[in-house]
């Protein structure tokens, strides 16, 4: 689990990339593990960080994957349960390659793959089918660190959220997490990004119960929310994850996802500190950034920063150069003077991932133009058809043709 990155405001929460072909749809890049698709919220990983991933994904460069990794700090809980349970611990992690002396620092990175792989194992030999929903029921402010703060700045239960949902990145690599807005409803989001990281059950209990433990601290005990949907099978695990949610619990869904009503969210906070000498918000957010950098940031272009950003938001919320700008901590007119001396522009770091999502989506049997147009921001599928024609040449369904001969 980690709670934040993507936040997306956008009317209607949007199925995933995969309603794009109808369903649960095989093909290759997109498959299915386990029980359930998990092609879902995978193109951030696709298309993570611009030209040389793009090229990845088309067989362009054999330059390895980004390994996906996720603070000590969300590994200790499992740690002390596993101990206060017997198991000895520098044995049990010395098999997925990690030491005590590894976890000393909250900060460290720790391979997500073998985070969840922990969690599981340490579900099935303590016989706690339920680890991650219980790690998650008793998840604390304190387990943050500092991060507490800006939850208890926040303004409102939306704001709070957002604050999580925002330090995602931070915290957790190539993984998704959005609050999207819906008339009536906002959703939530959560899910890892590699679909080989399987079965991941305990983490996405953990995520979820962790960010209801955290709402029922800031409003109520008694907050529940709409419903709850996990992407793993729920069959004969329902009736204890209801009692926690206190909401319906669908299992075998897209991601996983909280629905909670936007008149929870646009509730002010019970809880709130209330500083004397004006908002500390800002000064606190370039602390917490600057400690959590993802290593090689500062080293990265402005056209593959903005690339990644471009990756993460697009297929799930609206993406303009403004909201790119805005979480980049800088204006509009600063991110195109930079992009300019880099050669490029926001236009063309666009249309690169359009065409890459496009492509991918091509090899889908059953994907239909009407939604994919729709989901990328054109006005229609013939402004899309011709769009791709100009890039490739051959319209959307000779590409698809050719790709089967």
């Amino acid at each position: 689990m980690a709670a934040g990155t993507l936040v997306g405001f956008i009317m209607d929460p949007p199925r995933s990339i995969c309603a794009f072909a109808g369903g649960i749809v095989p093909c290759e890049g997109l498959g299915t593990y386990g029980e359930v698709s998990h092609n879902v919220c995978n193109f951030g990983q696709w298309l993570n960080t611009g030209s040389t991933q793009l090229a990845t994904e088309f067989g362009k460069t054999d330059a390895p994957a980004e390994q996906s990794t996720i603070r000590a700090l969300f590994l200790a809980p499992l740690v002390r349960e596993l101990a206060q349970n017997g198991v000895e611990i520098d044995g049990f992690l010395r098999h997925y390659g990690l030491s005590m002396t590894q976890l000393t620092s909250l900060y460290e990175r720790v391979p997500l793959r073998h985070f969840v792989a922990i969690a599981e194992e340490a579900a099935a030999r303590l016989d706690q089918p339920f680890l991650g929903l219980e790690l998650g029921r008793n998840f604390s402010f304190a387990d943050l660190g500092p991060f507490y703060a800006m939850l208890l700045l926040a303004k409102d239960l939306r704001t709070a959220v957002a604050s999580l949902v925002r330090y995602e990145s931070a915290w957790q690599t190539n993984t998704t997490m959005a609050l999207v807005r819906g008339k009536e409803t906002s959703t939530c989001r959560y899910c890892i990004q590699d679909p080989t990281i399987w079965p991941r059950r305990q983490d996405a209990e953990f995520a979820l119960a962790s960010v209801t433990t955290f709402i029922r601290q800031l409003t109520s005990k008694r907050w529940r929310p709409v419903a709850v949907e996990f992407e793993h099978d729920v069959k004969g695990r329902a009736g204890a994850l209801n009692q926690f949610f206190k909401a319906p619990i669908r299992g075998n869904q897209e991601l996983n996802m909280l629905v909670i009503a936007n008149e929870d969210l646009d509730q002010p906070l019970r809880w709130r500190l209330k500083p004397s000498e004006g908002d500390v918000t800002p000064i606190l957010e370039r602390h917490l950034m600057e400690l959590l950098a993802t290593p090689g940031e500062s080293g990265k272009t402005f056209a593959a920063r903005v690339g990644s950003l471009i990756a993460k938001r697009l297929g799930h919320t609206p993406v303009t150069i403004g909201a790119v700008a805005a979480e980049m901590n800088m204006s509009v007119r600063s991110l195109r003077r930079h992009l300019t001396e880099e050669g490029t522009s926001f236009r063309q770091l666009l249309q690169q991932h359009r065409r890459a999502m496009i492509e991918t989506i091509l090899r889908c049997e059953g994907a239909r133009l009407s939604n994919l147009a729709s989901r990328l921001n054109y006005s229609d599928s013939a402004v899309l058809s011709r769009a791709f024609k100009t890039w490739t040449g051959v319209s959307p369904r000779q590409y698809a043709r050719s790709l089967k001969s």
